[in-house]
């Protein structure tokens, strides 16, 4: 018998990728062709792999009350199944081809007002035969996706109808099209279109890609030049397609807008993570989430307690013993989603830090999904510059960490408040799904960290001195004005205060340091700064994966010399490589419109956006050690 061939995917991805950057809605360049990943709906699961749930009681509570739905659950990504022995291959993610415009690789050289270009056709999908481009002499050529496509503030995308482009609107014309690039091909001023019919070459010549990106008027009769959004949506199929609506209250759409694929602009996730806090009713959930099916039928707590005593399984009888019926029920619709109407939560970083600074035997659990354990560090030894600002440091052996994707926006991030809760932009939120979301992708990573809190009386006696407050006036007064270039104001956004400001900047310059002796690199290492007066202030630095049991501990064991760490890190942030222009930077400054910024850059303290939790903003140098400019605006000012 013939051995039936192995269907293998066109491309395979991380699963924590498939929440942050080739997620649902994102575009992606596969080895013969390109693609927009496929929302929830293009998500199938094998029947013999069902979707393995993620139980996080906070994340999910947060997440339907940023959502507004009743219930919902948290599922990891499907796997493509290719091992041997598998007869039927449904699981994976079906992904559109797009866009569906192509460049075939002809090249020919056309000369214009004196300069030389480089020309190539610019052509329709189902215009190639076998994927190839046919040219008048019946020669085959090979295509590859046109760079520009177009989208909308609220996330649409679509193919740019190059011939009404080039037209200038509407027409009849089949001729072939012309993509004539100049030097590189990156300025749009060098880029033209142009339709090779000699009555339209008389007519219109031909068009600068520039003018795509050129803003209307104000003139009610004019046509933007990429035209009005229709609302596609091909990441959700044929019939993903809604009306654009652009804010207005008049029913019109946004004009389209030219996006280059591969910009850093074409896709921003939006993600709402959530460290695991250790509680009593871990190890009950467990048990359920481990057998989650064997609770289809219980609908109330007197037929959880008739099912318990008559019919359940010893190994799920016995686990449960001693826990009241009332709480495991309570229990079991958490992890189901719930049906109520969501209710009002508190922030989760403000949970975390309360846990983080609390009694240390809340945080001792290493049992159940959790996966949690600290362990504080006696600070008798330390050197008395370094107690009279940190108050606790905890070596956190394990912890975990999930991440959902509630969706994605385009040309515009979403940002979230200091807590961690979302913010509102007027940057619509593009749905993942054709339908209303019972269920998010998520992804739970493990590993370890280090936990720094400071005293909070230290940062209250630093925030009052006249070197600290006449310098971070200058940031609130930078903050309005980079408020105002976001479209916020101050009750929808307020200043995140100059202790986090100072937490963040020494949160960079202890990851850079760590790295260099962790074993970790620094993009591996991420943060999160608590700073909430009425609790606490606090960094947690840590590291984990999506495709491991934990990590090795490097993080871990930097804890025992933390104060070296931080010496060393301090000593190497006292001058930058790009100093004095790093250190004379004014947050303020309308030349360099760098509002979220004091003293910091490339050369101290920007590090890889995965790692930061604020996109490498609101940050500054001079108020973690006296700098070349600023003397007396530090935290730390005495030598360590």
């Amino acid at each position: 018998m013939a051995r039936k061939q192995t269907i293998r995917p066109e491309g395979e991805v991380r699963h924590s990728q498939l929440i942050t950057t080739y997620g649902p809605g994102a575009m992606v360049d596969l080895p013969d062709c390109s693609v927009v990943i496929g929302g929830l709906n293009f998500w199938m699961y094998s029947p013999d792999q069902p979707p393995e749930e993620i139980d996080e009681p906070r994340l999910i509570a947060k997440l339907r009350q940023s959502l507004n739905v009743g219930s919902l659950r948290l599922r990891k990504p499907p796997v493509y199944d290719v091992g041997p022995g598998a007869q039927s291959r449904p699981g994976g993610i079906r992904s559109p081809e797009f866009p569906n415009w192509f460049v075939a690789q002809l090249d020919r050289t056309e000369m214009f007002d004196g300069k030389t270009y480089r020309s190539r056709p610019l052509v329709e999908g189902a215009r190639l035969d076998t994927r190839k481009y046919i040219d008048a002499d019946r020669k085959a050529h090979r295509v590859v996706p046109v760079r520009f496509v177009q989208s909308c503030p609220n996330g649409h995308l679509s193919d740019i109808d190059w011939r009404e482009f080039v037209h200038r609107g509407k027409t009849t014309c089949r001729s072939t099209l012309w993509l004539d690039e100049a030097g590189a091909g990156n300025d749009f001023t060098e880029i033209f279109v142009r339709c090779s019919n000699p009555a339209c070459m008389e007519k219109w010549n031909r068009r600068q890609l520039s003018e795509a990106k050129q803003k209307l008027k104000g003139d009610e009769d004019e046509r933007p030049a990429l035209g009005y959004c229709q609302g596609h949506r091909p990441w959700l199929g044929p019939f993903g397609q809604e009306a654009c609506d652009n804010g207005k209250g008049k029913g019109g759409s946004y004009a389209n807008r030219l996006l280059v694929r591969s910009a850093s602009n074409a896709y921003f996730p939006e993600l709402i993570s959530a460290i695991s806090i250790p509680e009593a009713i871990d190890a009950v959930r467990e048990v359920i989430s481990n057998h989650l099916k064997a609770f289809e039928k219980i609908t109330s707590t007197a037929k959880l307690e008739v099912w318990l005593e008559d019919y359940a399984p010893d190994h799920i009888k016995d686990p449960l013993a001693g826990t009241a019926p009332a709480l495991i029920f309570q229990a079991l619709e958490a992890i189901r989603g719930g049906e109520d109407a969501p209710e009002k939560t508190e922030a989760l970083k403000r949970q975390e830090l309360r846990a983080l600074v609390g009694p240390i035997d809340g945080l001792r659990r290493g049992t159940g999904s959790s996966r949690f354990e600290a362990e504080n560090l006696d600070l008798a030894g330390k050197p008395a510059w370094f107690r009279k600002r940190v108050n606790r440091v905890l070596k956190v052996h394990q912890l975990r960490e999930v991440m959902a994707l509630l969706g994605f926006t385009r040309l515009e991030p979403v940002v979230s408040q200091i807590d961690g809760d979302p913010l509102d932009l007027g940057v619509k939120r593009a749905q993942i799904d054709v339908k209303e979301a019972t269920w998010l992708p998520a992804v739970e990573n493990l590993g370890e960290g280090i936990f720094l809190g400071f005293d909070p009386e230290a940062i209250r006696s630093w925030i009052k001195g006249d070197g600290a407050s006449q310098h971070l006036s200058k940031h609130r007064d930078a903050f309005k004005t980079w408020n105002k270039e976001h479209g916020l104001t101050e009750d929808k956004f307020q200043w995140p205060g100059g202790a986090y400001l100072m937490l963040h900047s020494l949160a960079h310059l202890l990851i850079t340091e760590a790295a260099l002796d962790c074993g970790y690199g620094a993009s591996a290492i991420k943060e999160r700064i608590y700073a909430f007066d009425d609790i606490g202030y606090g960094i947690l630095l840590y590291t984990g994966g999506s495709g491991s049991e934990g990590s090795l501990g490097g993080l871990v064991g930097l804890a025992d010399r933390i104060d070296e760490l931080l010496a060393m890190a301090l000593e190497r942030a006292a001058l930058c490589s790009n100093d004095p222009f790093c250190a004379s930077h004014e947050p303020n400054s309308e030349l360099e419109k760098r509002y979220a910024h004091g003293a910091a850059c490339h050369g101290c303290l920007l590090i890889a956006e995965t790692s930061c939790e604020r996109r490498n903003e609101f940050l500054d140098r001079a108020l973690v050690i006296p700098t070349l400019i600023q003397h007396d605006a530090a935290f730390f000012t005495e030598d360590p």
